[in-house]
């Protein structure tokens, strides 16, 4: 039996990703507005060309990114022993 998946990420996510993602900035006039647009790019570069989707997207990306590093680390040390 299949997972039940949502592709939805909620509005409170989404803001506290913004959020975030403009305390990572230097402070600047303008610099809430040019984040959002920035959203909506990437958003309309989507299949869906949601936010949801942009979002999902990355946060999986990040998750690969992980699962591929620690699946380098177990291989290091079979190359380390000749193995």
């Amino acid at each position: 039996m299949e997972p039940k998946i949502t592709y939805i990420v909620g509005d409170d996510l989404i803001a506290g990703v913004v959020a975030a993602a403009i305390w990572s900035e230097k402070r600047r006039f303008g610099l809430s507005q040019d984040m959002l647009r920035a959203l909506n790019r990437g958003a309309a570069k989507t299949e869906r060309g949601t936010t949801s989707a942009f979002l999902f997207r990355a946060m999986v990306d990040r998750l690969l990114e992980e699962y591929h590093a620690l699946e380098a680390e177990k291989q290091e040390p079979s190359k380390q022993h000749g193995e």
